[in-house]
């Protein structure tokens, strides 16, 4: 799973397999480790509430989805479920292939709808 992070928003990119234990254990984490020990960790879970949210706690970036959303995510086309907390947007999207040159993990990634010929 991948991070992006501005003063306005906050994006996860999931990969298949992630998405596929996502559906299955309604929860991913995955950990960036810093010098001196400490980690920055990102998590994504299926919750029991209205609307996307985030919290960021001990050193703990949580997302949580709506469970219902959640699912209709996992087994679909949809490309990602967004919304808003507080005056964070926020995004969670299926990770695609590059479009440019291949990417070692490129096989654990959503065909790119704007690819072009076969690497699709």
């Amino acid at each position: 799973m991948k991070l992006r992070l501005n003063e306005k928003s906050i994006r996860f990119r999931v990969r298949r397999s992630e998405v596929a234990v996502f559906s299955e254990a309604s929860a991913i984490s995955t950990a960036a480790p810093f010098p001196g020990g400490r980690e920055l960790v990102f998590r994504l879970s299926a919750a029991s509430v209205d609307k996307l949210s985030v919290s960021f706690e001990d050193d703990s970036i949580e997302v949580r989805v709506p469970s219902a959303a959640a699912e209709q995510w996992c087994n679909s086309d949809e490309v990602g479920i967004y919304g808003q907390d507080g005056t964070l947007e926020i995004m969670v999207e299926k990770d695609f292939r590059r479009t440019s040159a291949p990417s070692p993990d490129d096989e654990d990634r959503y065909p790119n709808p704007r690819a072009s010929g076969g690497r699709r």
